[in-house]
């Protein structure tokens, strides 16, 4: 993480889209990078961009007859 900038929760919040109430679940959950100073938490800017891409579902091909259907 080259870049420094942090946001805090509510600043990530407008920024990504994402609710606030979420990024607050998953700093408590310890799921998505943050940064505790004091008693105000802080994540960097790719902190939901991180916690998507480690928590992606990728399929893995076993059921693809089932989805495509009958030729």
């Amino acid at each position: 993480m080259s870049d420094c900038a942090l946001f805090s929760p509510r600043e990530l919040a407008e920024r990504s889209g994402w609710p606030e109430r979420r990024i607050r679940s998953l700093i408590a959950a310890k799921q998505i990078k943050h940064l505790k100073i004091g008693g105000t938490f802080y994540l960097p800017e790719d902190a939901i961009a991180d916690f998507v891409e480690r928590n992606m579902v990728v399929p893995d091909g076993r059921d693809q007859e089932q989805v495509e259907g009958p030729d």
